[in-house]
């Protein structure tokens, strides 16, 4: 596992704890909770993903 991916484990273990629904993108309900976190939300073409 990259660095990375273990910080990523651990943000949402920490988001999950605090009560944020946390899901991929193709996953996304933004109605799920009060709070929703959505792992690497692609930005306009050339922008790459937000994190």
């Amino acid at each position: 596992m990259t660095p990375e991916q273990k910080a990523r484990v651990g943000i949402d273990a920490l988001l999950a704890a605090a009560g944020w629904h946390v899901c991929n993108m193709a996953d996304a309900n933004i109605h799920a909770s009060t709070g929703v976190a959505i792992r690497e939300f692609p930005l306009d073409s050339g922008y790459g993903f937000a994190d």
